[in-house]
């Protein structure tokens, strides 16, 4: 008879997961801490649509950061954030502008962005002249969002990989599980 655990057994929470990768055992908690900032700039980063792209580059490029991490730091930006981030670059861009807060987005007329307006000159054309006014706001606060987030997110990531590790340093069961004995 093997030792397996129970099934009705609960499952680890999200919590326990994300601990069990900031307390990686074969990385250091400065890369932990890089692989989160590498992330949550990317996710800051204004050209939608590619920050699944440029993370698997980043992926590809180093094998010293977490891979994990990085993701779930990138996917901080998703469909439910992707709006107030966006505003908050344009507002950030609008500011970097002098233009204030004043944003006005009157002008667009949502219902006529289709997928028509990516496949052709004329319906890129048109997309580009009614985004026009908030375009350069969203990109210049994006680029700068983007590039403070990666101090930010590394040294918050980094105080906490430090704190779990020492908290977790007397409880060594939670960090490397034993092996199921035969």
């Amino acid at each position: 008879m093997t030792d397996q655990p129970p099934q009705d057994a609960p499952k680890p929470g999200i919590w326990a997961a994300l601990k069990g990768h900031i307390l990686h055992p074969e990385m250091t908690s400065e890369q932990i801490a890089l692989s989160f900032g590498v992330g949550f700039s990317l996710a800051w980063n204004p050209l939608l649509g590619l920050h699944t792209a440029i993370v698997l580059v980043a992926c590809f490029l180093s094998r010293r950061l977490h891979r994990p991490i990085m993701f779930l730091a990138c996917f901080i930006n998703n469909p439910w954030t992707m709006v107030p981030m966006a505003t908050a670059s344009a507002l950030a861009g609008n500011l970097l502008l002098g233009r204030g807060l004043n944003l006005n987005l009157s002008a667009i007329q949502w219902h006529a962005i289709t997928w028509r307006s990516f496949v052709s000159r004329e319906g890129l054309d048109c997309l580009f002249a009614m985004l026009k006014p908030i375009l350069l706001p969203y990109l210049l606060g994006g680029f700068v969002l983007s590039a403070l987030a990666m101090p930010v997110g590394y040294f918050v990531m980094l105080r906490l990989a430090r704190r779990l590790r020492r908290l977790h340093l007397h409880m060594p069961h939670l960090h490397h599980p034993k092996p199921p004995s035969t």
